[in-house]
């Protein structure tokens, strides 16, 4: 049951990006030194966690990694945005999020139906 309400949070989260992401990252870029620390801040938490989801003893680390690493190219991608304003860098950073949630919102509904449910 949890699972589902991980799912749904997410997909919400899917829907704000898509809707809202574009704003965002220009507001951040009008205030580029503002919007510089919120990137690295970001890049600085998504790359611990890179760090820590590795774990070479752990069956799911493959998918662990690769959703971190996901997150993090969205993160480097919004220090872009906010650095570059060119219309590619917007564009980019939202696909990379979106992706980055949708990979996790694809890992949460797969676990549920692995062997022995858990």
């Amino acid at each position: 049951m949890q699972r589902k309400g991980e799912v749904i949070a997410l997909c919400a989260i899917a829907v704000l990006i898509a809707v809202g992401g574009r704003q965002l990252l220009v507001t951040l870029g009008h205030n580029k030194a503002w919007g510089a620390v919120i990137a690295a801040g970001l890049i600085f938490i998504t790359l611990r966690e890179l760090r820590t989801s590795y774990n070479p003893a752990a069956p799911e680390a493959r998918v662990e990694v690769t959703k971190a690493g996901a997150y993090f190219c969205a993160a480097l991608l919004v220090l872009a945005a906010v650095l570059i304003p060119a219309r590619w860098a917007f564009g980019a950073c939202i696909a990379a999020a979106e992706i980055a949630v949708v990979f996790d919102i694809i890992t949460l509904a797969a676990r549920g139906r692995t062997a022995g449910g858990t």
